[in-house]
Protein backbone atom coordinates (compact mmCIF):
# COMPACT_ATOMS: atom_id res chain seq x y z
CA UNK A 1 0.00 0.00 0.00
CA UNK A 2 1.30 3.45 -0.95
CA UNK A 3 1.82 5.99 1.78
CA UNK A 4 -0.89 8.70 1.75
CA UNK A 5 1.71 11.48 1.87
CA UNK A 6 3.44 10.02 -1.21
CA UNK A 7 0.12 9.82 -3.04
CA UNK A 8 -0.69 13.43 -2.18
CA UNK A 9 2.66 14.69 -3.48
CA UNK A 10 2.24 12.83 -6.74
CA UNK A 11 -1.27 14.18 -7.33
CA UNK A 12 -0.62 17.81 -6.36
CA UNK A 13 -0.81 20.20 -9.27
CA UNK A 14 0.27 23.82 -9.51
CA UNK A 15 -2.66 26.20 -9.81
CA UNK A 16 -3.09 29.38 -11.83
CA UNK A 17 -6.27 31.40 -11.42
CA UNK A 18 -7.44 34.97 -11.77
CA UNK A 19 -9.08 36.43 -8.68
CA UNK A 20 -10.03 40.06 -8.03
CA UNK A 21 -7.70 41.44 -10.69
CA UNK A 22 -4.76 39.24 -9.67
CA UNK A 23 -3.03 36.31 -11.30
CA UNK A 24 -2.82 33.82 -8.43
CA UNK A 25 -0.16 31.12 -8.51
CA UNK A 26 -0.27 28.35 -5.93
CA UNK A 27 2.90 26.33 -6.47
CA UNK A 28 2.30 22.89 -5.03
CA UNK A 29 4.47 20.65 -7.22
CA UNK A 30 7.94 20.79 -8.82
CA UNK A 31 8.22 23.00 -11.91
CA UNK A 32 10.09 21.49 -14.82
CA UNK A 33 10.40 23.08 -18.27
CA UNK A 34 7.00 21.90 -19.47
CA UNK A 35 5.21 22.99 -16.30
CA UNK A 36 7.00 26.34 -16.43
CA UNK A 37 5.66 26.86 -19.95
CA UNK A 38 2.11 26.00 -18.85
CA UNK A 39 2.22 28.37 -15.88
CA UNK A 40 3.67 31.15 -18.02
CA UNK A 41 1.09 30.73 -20.79
CA UNK A 42 -1.88 30.65 -18.44
CA UNK A 43 -0.68 33.65 -16.41
CA UNK A 44 0.06 35.73 -19.52
CA UNK A 45 -3.41 35.03 -20.87
CA UNK A 46 -4.98 36.80 -17.86
CA UNK A 47 -2.64 39.77 -18.34
CA UNK A 48 -3.22 39.93 -22.10
CA UNK A 49 -7.00 39.96 -21.60
CA UNK A 50 -6.57 42.77 -19.05
CA UNK A 51 -8.23 40.62 -16.38
CA UNK A 52 -5.34 41.19 -13.98
CA UNK A 53 -2.53 43.67 -13.32
CA UNK A 54 -1.15 42.20 -10.09
CA UNK A 55 0.42 38.83 -9.31
CA UNK A 56 0.56 36.83 -6.10
CA UNK A 57 2.74 33.73 -5.86
CA UNK A 58 2.37 31.21 -3.05
CA UNK A 59 5.64 29.28 -2.70
CA UNK A 60 4.88 27.69 0.70
CA UNK A 61 4.95 24.16 -0.79
CA UNK A 62 7.25 24.83 -3.72
CA UNK A 63 10.36 22.68 -3.93
CA UNK A 64 11.97 22.83 -7.38
CA UNK A 65 12.27 25.10 -10.44
CA UNK A 66 14.22 23.98 -13.49
CA UNK A 67 16.64 26.45 -15.08
CA UNK A 68 14.27 26.94 -18.04
CA UNK A 69 11.36 27.53 -15.65
CA UNK A 70 13.37 30.21 -13.80
CA UNK A 71 14.08 31.96 -17.12
CA UNK A 72 10.35 31.89 -17.96
CA UNK A 73 9.51 33.39 -14.53
CA UNK A 74 12.04 36.16 -15.13
CA UNK A 75 10.46 37.03 -18.48
CA UNK A 76 6.96 36.79 -17.04
CA UNK A 77 7.77 39.15 -14.17
CA UNK A 78 9.13 41.71 -16.64
CA UNK A 79 5.70 42.02 -18.28
CA UNK A 80 4.81 45.75 -18.32
CA UNK A 81 1.15 44.90 -17.58
CA UNK A 82 2.14 43.83 -14.06
CA UNK A 83 1.81 46.66 -11.54
CA UNK A 84 2.92 44.65 -8.47
CA UNK A 85 4.03 41.12 -7.65
CA UNK A 86 3.92 39.65 -4.14
CA UNK A 87 5.60 36.36 -3.24
CA UNK A 88 4.97 34.69 0.09
CA UNK A 89 6.08 31.63 2.03
CA UNK A 90 8.76 29.21 0.96
CA UNK A 91 11.77 27.55 2.48
CA UNK A 92 15.23 29.11 2.34
CA UNK A 93 16.23 27.24 -0.83
CA UNK A 94 13.14 28.25 -2.83
CA UNK A 95 13.29 31.84 -1.56
CA UNK A 96 16.93 32.00 -2.69
CA UNK A 97 15.98 30.79 -6.18
CA UNK A 98 13.15 33.34 -6.25
CA UNK A 99 15.59 36.09 -5.21
CA UNK A 100 17.73 35.34 -8.27
CA UNK A 101 14.65 35.48 -10.51
CA UNK A 102 13.60 38.81 -8.98
CA UNK A 103 17.10 40.23 -9.46
CA UNK A 104 17.15 39.13 -13.08
CA UNK A 105 13.69 40.64 -13.68
CA UNK A 106 15.08 44.05 -12.60
CA UNK A 107 11.73 45.32 -11.35
CA UNK A 108 11.17 47.27 -8.14
CA UNK A 109 7.53 46.23 -7.85
CA UNK A 110 8.24 42.70 -6.55
CA UNK A 111 8.33 41.96 -2.83
CA UNK A 112 8.56 38.99 -0.47
CA UNK A 113 6.16 38.51 2.44
CA UNK A 114 5.93 36.00 5.27
CA UNK A 115 2.15 35.57 4.99
CA UNK A 116 -0.56 35.71 2.38
CA UNK A 117 -2.40 38.43 4.33
CA UNK A 118 0.66 40.72 4.29
CA UNK A 119 1.08 40.10 0.56
CA UNK A 120 -2.56 40.88 -0.18
CA UNK A 121 -2.49 44.02 1.93
CA UNK A 122 0.47 45.37 -0.06
CA UNK A 123 -1.03 44.35 -3.41
CA UNK A 124 -4.26 46.24 -2.65
CA UNK A 125 -2.57 49.32 -1.17
CA UNK A 126 -2.67 52.48 -3.33
CA UNK A 127 0.27 53.02 -5.64
CA UNK A 128 3.14 55.11 -4.28
CA UNK A 129 3.79 58.22 -6.33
Amino acid sequence: MTNTVEQDTKTLKNEVTCEKGMVVYRLLAPIDDREGERLDTEGRAFLDRKEADRVIIDIRRSSYFSSAARKRWTNFLQNPEIVKTAIFGGNTFVRTLATFVIGAAQRKNIKFFATENEALEWLHAPEEQ
